[in-house]
């Protein structure tokens, strides 16, 4: 799955295109458009065609799922405890618990909220809550239906996303800070869990301001001044007096954001939660030279840049200072949209304003959600139809069967007809005796003579104007007894010398010689052996 992670500053509209294989992330771009550089915000339809040109000069094309944010200024985060753990409850009761903290009406506002901590019989909730018509404004930037945001966030709590992936644990509570054009976003991370979030309203256009007053330049030239050359000292030693004048300079710039940072810091730690030892920098303004180390001296923690392309090993964005600073926000976005990520994100893009329920895209997503179920609905009445056609079909088969069945010269009852897997056995055990009786008959492939065969061998021996009449014969391990009827004592010599002169048979000996129950006839029998073939 494609994910674009989409940041829309002041100084420009960065994207980063992402793909999420089965177990594998891969960066595959990074692109910014910038905006025109003056004091004042960027107009809403220069913003609109950066988004635009975002998506087409690098031919960004669906499918994909986007995600971007709404400034933290914009954005106010509570910690509210709810005396319970039922999920429906905290549901049902949120809404009012914020009418208490907000100046806006609830018609007039999107909140969404994540559970920081549970136990038994309290819940303790971090809440966003923003204006509506900050939402609808965002959202008429977006020309392309295909690129409005499938997720709207904010800045600084999307800043946690990057703990997700590829990460380690500083073990100890930690702050990630973004430094961008107007405002610096802060997240305070504790045990692997969001501590504290805030924007701040300080950030390098302050610094570029400042160069503009003591410099007497343009807003254009302070800017480059600032890009190019700008720097903090931690020590004064060996430097030259224009260089101490110009780190001061930007220090006095500095310094209300050092205090915003301290303050908040003090405050998370009064409300019973860990103390910051170590802060992640990132963002555009972080690359001011040295400010690492100044920002540590003034914090008193220890502050390093962040470090973040270099965790991925499927990452085609060059990692060196400048893209890690600029791409952490993006980034940061983009993973919020990969694996159960997704539906642990702060969204904005709620009921009226859903991607799904409102807007040209959304009346095609409910057409093709549409169709679908049609074609689901009639691959559903085929299936019941073909069901219903096969099993009329396997009846009139059976019936077929029954009526072939009872013409077999055997007797089969109705209930062994109604049962297929009785008539089977049935069929089989019959199948059997009959076989069984056949071998007994004709005997098995082998060297011997068959009963058949034997009695077709004796009958052709005998002239046919003498009485020879079988009554019983007899094979017990190639060994052949006949009981049988003749017409003379001489008949019975003449049979006995055509069955010694038979080279099939051996050891050929009359039996016992009696007159017949007629009185004119004689019983007697016979014995010989069958000659087995040499192999």
């Amino acid at each position: 799955m494609k994910i674009i992670g989409l940041d829309i500053g002041s100084y420009s509209v960065k994207a980063i295109e992402v793909e999420m294989g089965l177990r594998q992330l891969e960066i595959l771009d990074f692109f910014e458009e910038k905006l025109p550089l003056t004091l004042e915000l960027p107009k809403p339809e220069v913003v609109k065609e950066a988004i635009k040109n975002i998506f087409l000069k690098n031919n960004i094309v669906p499918p994909y799922k986007v995600i971007s944010s709404l400034s933290g200024l914009f954005v106010s985060s509570r910690i509210i405890t709810l005396p319970f753990a039922d999920k429906s409850k905290i549901k049902q009761t949120l809404p009012f618990e914020l009418e208490e903290h907000i100046p806006f009406a609830l018609e007039d506002i999107v909140f969404d909220y994540q559970i920081l901590a549970k136990g038994e019989k309290n819940t303790t909730l971090l809440t966003l809550i923003t204006p509506k018509d900050i939402i609808q404004e965002r959202l008429s930037l977006f020309e392309i239906p295909e690129s409005s945001p499938d997720l709207l966030t904010m800045d600084a709590i999307s800043l946690f996303n990057l703990t997700k992936f590829n990460w380690e644990e500083p073990g100890e509570v930690y702050a990630l800070v973004n430094i961008g054009r107007s405002q610096t976003a802060l997240c305070i991370v504790d045990d692997g869990k969001i501590n504290h979030v805030r924007s701040i309203s300080i950030a390098g256009q302050a610094i570029t301001q400042t160069i503009q007053e003591n410099y007497k330049l343009s807003f254009e030239d302070a800017e480059k001044a600032k890009i190019d050359n700008g720097f903090v000292l931690t020590d004064t030693t060996n430097v030259t007096a224009d260089q101490a004048k110009f780190s001061e300079c930007i220090k006095k710039a500095l310094d209300p954001l050092i205090g915003q940072l301290n303050q908040t810091f003090q405050s998370n730690r009064s409300k019973g939660h860990g103390v910051v030892r170590k802060l992640f920098l990132s963002g555009g303004s972080s690359l001011l030279r040295n400010l690492p180390a100044y920002l540590s001296q003034e914090l008193s923690l220890e502050v390093v840049p962040l470090k973040i392309l270099n965790s991925y090993t499927m990452n085609n964005i060059a990692d060196n200072d400048e893209n890690n600073a600029k791409v952490s926000t993006v980034l940061s976005l983009a993973l919020g949209c990969v694996g159960r990520n997704y539906s642990e994100q702060f969204n904005f893009r709620k009921g009226e304003f859903s991607k799904y329920q409102a807007g040209p895209l959304g009346k095609e997503v409910r057409y093709l959600l549409g169709m679908g179920g049609l074609i689901i609905a009639i691959l559903f009445v085929n299936m019941i139809g073909n069901y219903f056609i096969l099993r009329s079909t396997l009846k009139k088969i059976d019936q077929q069967m029954v009526e072939v069945i009872k013409k077999f010269p055997l007797k089969i009852s109705d209930n062994l007809l109604e049962d297929a897997t009785q008539l089977r056995a049935f069929l089989t055990k019959k199948s059997k005796e009959q076989k069984e009786k056949i071998e007994a008959l004709g005997g098995t492939k082998g060297d011997t003579l068959t009963t058949l065969q034997i009695l077709q061998e004796v009958s052709a021996l005998v002239p046919k104007n003498v009485l020879f009449d079988v009554r019983e014969l007899s094979i017990v391990d190639g060994k052949i007894k006949i009981a049988a009827i003749s017409d003379s004592f001489n008949s019975i010599d003449n049979i006995e010398k055509s069955l010694k002169n038979n080279p099939k048979f051996t050891k050929v000996a009359k039996g016992e010689i009696s007159t017949a129950s007629d009185g004119q006839n004689k019983d007697f029998t016979m014995t010989f052996d069958i000659k087995t073939a040499k192999k």
